[in-house]
């Protein structure tokens, strides 16, 4: 075996343990997740003291974060990747919670009845539209790491 056979052995390897690691997300956790965004942000709209509710509700949606990544079949070193990686965590955090607060406020000046159910939605909505999409670009990053 030559030295790039070799090279190219390890790369095939290492391309299987990311699609392990970050294979596609499953449709349970993708609807499970946007169903729960939806309960959480739209509290207010129905429950006076509604903390509690909504404390429980990110609770809930770490548990499934938790059941999630454990039932990946590979798991992925802490490096730089990590670190890149997070940026496009909080990039899609920021526009989750940019599209609650926008359509929350367009719904409150409008007079529009369950402003926050429509602002909820809006979040699960970008929730379901950007997870593949960080997926994606997780892999991605990962892929380009050195």
């Amino acid at each position: 075996m030559t030295p790039e056979d070799a090279l190219r052995e390890i790369r095939a390897r290492e391309d299987q343990t990311t699609d392990a690691a970050l294979g596609p997300v499953p449709r349970w956790y993708l609807v499970s997740v946007a169903v729960l965004l939806c309960a959480v942000g739209a509290v207010p709209d129905y429950v006076s003291g509604c903390l509690p509710y909504q404390a429980a509700g990110i609770a809930l949606l770490l548990v499934l974060s938790v059941i999630s990544n454990r039932s990946r079949t590979a798991r992925l070193r802490r490096s730089r990747y990590t670190n890149r990686s997070a940026l496009l965590v909080l990039s899609m955090m920021a526009a989750m919670i940019t599209a609650f607060i926008g359509l929350y406020v367009v719904a409150s000046l409008a007079d529009w009845s369950h402003p926050s159910t429509i602002g909820a939605a809006a979040m699960a909505l970008a929730w379901v539209l950007m997870t593949p999409w960080l997926n994606r670009a997780m892999k991605a990053t990962l892929r380009r790491e050195p």
